[in-house]
């Protein structure tokens, strides 16, 4: 029978299991304190991180930021492939092999920019820095996100680790068993028999080397030798043993010997711990400790750690990058030596407030000076550090570069002061009209309608509208605001604050103003010019009757003159004699001109007056038929007419295109002088949104100082006084031009000939 254990042995055993209890405490604090550590800064990144299994890019892991910037709940998250949060999934694919490639703790070089999409289906730019580690026996990506398209950045409350292990020893049971001088199991317990999966009559009897690790048996026989033969060595010792499932439970063992009533060894009495957990604590540990390091080297930003003092304690290698320094150029040095006088002076008070409450550091903007002597701008982060009692001790957190975040911040000032300066200034009136309320408008708009712009801001728009076009400027905003084709120009009355109507000339687009959409407009009172065009209309009518009425009263004293005239010349013709039947000549002559004077004055006036509507028209054959009618003139004086092969179809009216051709080639004709060999040319050229033709001759040519001259009312070259003509010609051709929407000049050199061009819109 067992001889049973003494009390002072059983004392002794109590103290064993106390050290063993301490021990396995200080494992798991240490285990504690580094994932603490890690999961601080993992938690106080301000960026989105997360850790993507590179095989089946599952999301194993991801911070407060990522959750917030895609917008999905940790549960849904970690429901989640890496893919799937990229509008460009194959290249996310791409990426993520790339990077799982390279060696461990390697960051990717350079960040990437990709398109991502968060739950609502928004897409938003990112800039990814990724790295590669390996986490039981399985790469994993660390990637780093950076919102690019926002420039706030959520406060995050950094948070304690809560701890992931509870107290392996706090009322641990301990399994304990009997052996014999030759090491077979004489008694178990059942803690040890259910620490082991086995029945306790399946371990009694059998050498408790059969449930060691094998390849721990040749040194578990050579202790156990020892120990009988009371050798010095340790106590405890952590052996493995192997489950009846085959796997592995570490265990911390302590042996007693036994002795019988002559003093010879006859046994051992041992207790065994379980402390697998312990076991894996410490791995994981080691695991914590090589995920900070790679994450901390694999950041795009700065990871440091300062003491109470704000001495740095730790610094990772992306300081190179930010400030030129080496993480050992750092080290021992305070951020206050790293920047300007008076910018240490500010960030030393607020560095002493926050450690004196022991509150986190929450985006601290702060200018640095790099080795190189430049200026950066650093984001600054952290959380406190504190020791067991509570005590701050330091801070740990990062830096990000935003130097070029604040220089466009800067010039992003800049465009708005020059914006603000131009717009409030600006001749036209510029509002913005947001849920039919303005809630902005520049001085130019307060004055047109007279009302304050304090009064203004917050007014329904449709105050300053005449309620007779209040419907169309509903309809309007209303068709805009859908996305749908509507006229950006247009016009609508306004009223003033003293109830006058307005002529008001609008220019509106859609914008989007604060998050929301919204118009904005430009306004321009146009009231003086309407005035203007209703007197030019009513002055146009009463020159439109007058002509009308003196070219009657004309025509009937010509007709009269006309007809006296001839029956002068056939009833007197031998009693006039030779001066008198010149007189009766040169009478018929003025009456001739004066008939076509009037003609022509009557066109004139009906130009812009009768529209005929436009139609499609072959322009080969309008100049075919003018030069037809033509054709005995041309022969008089011997002209040579040379018109381009092919000359287009045009949108035009046909009857006053057809006059432009023929007053132009008529006015050829008159130019043409005595010219040797007389010509005159008609050429096209298509000058893409419009036709383009010449008419040119060979003839007198005509003063540049003429050239605008040549298309007024009544205005004849010395040259050509003594040829009929009126003078209106050409005005009729610019006239018609002008109304197609075209244009009408002229090039030319006296005694070099004259081209004339014009110019027709083609169809739209």
């Amino acid at each position: 029978m067992a001889k049973r254990p003494t009390y002072e042995e059983l004392e002794q055993r109590v103290r064993q299991l106390e050290k063993e209890a301490v021990r396995r405490d200080r494992a798991e604090e240490a285990l504690r304190a580094n994932e603490g550590s890690y999961r601080l800064l993992f938690s106080a990144e301000v960026d989105a991180i997360t850790i993507v299994d590179a095989k089946t890019k599952q999301i194993i892991d991801a911070n407060d930021a990522a959750l917030a910037l895609y917008q999905y709940s940790r549960d849904e998250f970690l429901q989640l492939k890496a893919t799937e949060l990229s509008a460009e999934p194959e290249r996310s694919t791409a990426h993520i092999d790339k990077v799982a490639s390279g060696k461990p703790a390697v960051v990717s070089p350079g960040p990437v920019e990709r398109l991502h999409k968060k739950k609502d289906g928004t897409l938003f730019p990112v800039e990814i820095s990724s790295g590669v580690y390996v986490f039981q026996d399985r790469r994993m990506v660390c990637a780093i996100m950076r919102d690019m398209t926002e420039h706030k950045r959520a406060e995050e409350t950094i948070r304690e680790s809560q701890a992931r292990y509870k107290q392996l020893w706090d009322d641990a049971p301990v399994a304990y068993h009997t052996l014999d001088a030759r090491g077979i199991i004489l008694h178990v317990n059942q803690t040890e028999a259910d620490m082991l999966g086995y029945t306790k009559e399946e371990m009694v009897g059998k050498p408790i080397f059969d449930f060691v690790l094998p390849e721990q048996r040749k040194d578990a026989k050579q202790r156990f030798r020892l120990k009988l033969a009371a050798e010095p060595i340790p106590k405890d010792v952590d052996r493995i043993y192997v489950r009846k499932d085959g796997s592995k439970i570490f265990v911390s063992v302590n042996d007693v010997l036994e002795y019988d009533s002559d003093g010879k060894v006859v046994g051992v009495r041992t207790t065994m711990v379980d402390v697998s957990e312990r076991k894996r604590a410490e791995e994981a540990l080691r695991e914590s400790e090589a995920r900070f390091r790679d994450i901390a080297y694999s950041m795009a930003d700065w990871v440091w750690e300062v003491d109470k003092n704000g001495v740095y304690t730790y610094c990772s290698k992306r300081v190179e990058n930010i400030l030129k320094y080496s993480p050992e150029e750092i080290l021992g040095k305070t951020p206050f030596e790293l920047m300007p006088q008076d910018e240490a002076k500010r960030i030393r008070e607020i560095f002493s407030k926050l450690v004196q409450n022991k509150e986190p550091i929450r985006d601290l903007e702060n200018w640095n000076i790099t080795k190189d002597g430049e200026m950066v701008c650093l984001l600054t982060s952290g959380v406190p550090v504190l020791d067991e009692s509570g005590k701050a001790i330091g801070y740990r957190g990062v830096d990000k570069d935003i130097t070029e975040r604040k220089r466009a911040e800067e010039a992003l000032r800049q465009s708005e002061k020059k914006y603000s300066t131009l717009v409030e200034n600006s001749l036209t009136g510029i509002y913005i009209d947001q849920d039919e309320k303005i809630v902005f408008a520049n001085n130019r708009f307060a004055e047109i309608y007279g009302y304050p712009i304090e009064e203004l801001t917050g007014m329904e728009t449709w105050r300053l509208v005449h309620p007779e076009d209040r419907s169309l400027i509903n309809r309007t905003r209303a068709r805009r605001l859908k996305g749908e084709s509507v006229p950006s120009e247009y016009l609508a009355r306004g009223l003033t604050k003293a109830g006058e109507t307005l002529w008001i000339a609008r220019r509106n687009v859609l914008i989007e103003y604060q998050g929301r959409p919204a118009i904005l407009g430009n306004v321009v009172d146009i009231s003086r010019q309407k005035h203007a065009e209703e007197e030019l209309r009513k002055t146009n009518e009463e020159l439109k009757n007058f002509v009308d009425v003196v070219s009657h009263d004309l025509k009937t004293p010509i007709i009269s003159i006309q007809g006296f005239s001839a029956r002068l010349r056939k009833h007197y013709q031998e009693k006039l004699g030779e001066k008198g039947r010149q007189y009766i000549s040169r009478i018929e002559t003025s009456a001739r001109r004066m008939e076509a004077l009037v003609s022509d004055l009557l066109e004139l006036s009906r130009i812009g007056r009768v529209v005929s509507a436009f139609s499609d028209v072959s322009s080969m054959e309008i100049v075919e038929n003018v030069t037809a009618g033509l054709q005995d003139r041309l022969k008089d004086r011997g002209i040579k007419l040379a018109v381009a092969e092919s000359l287009p179809t045009i949108h035009c009216d046909g009857e006053r295109v057809y006059q432009v051709f023929e007053n132009l080639i008529v006015n050829a004709i008159k130019f043409i002088g005595d010219s040797e060999n007389p010509k005159i040319e008609i050429e096209y050229e298509d000058k893409g949104a419009f036709h383009q033709f010449h008419v040119r001759d060979n003839g007198i040519g005509i003063d540049p100082k003429w050239h605008r001259k040549v298309f007024d009312i009544f205005h004849r070259l010395k040259e050509i006084e003594e040829q009929e003509g009126t003078g209106l010609g050409l005005a009729i051709v610019y006239r018609i031009v002008s109304n197609h929407g075209g244009k009408v000049w002229v090039a030319s050199e006296k005694g070099k000939g004259a081209t004339f061009y014009f110019t027709l819109p083609k169809k739209s």
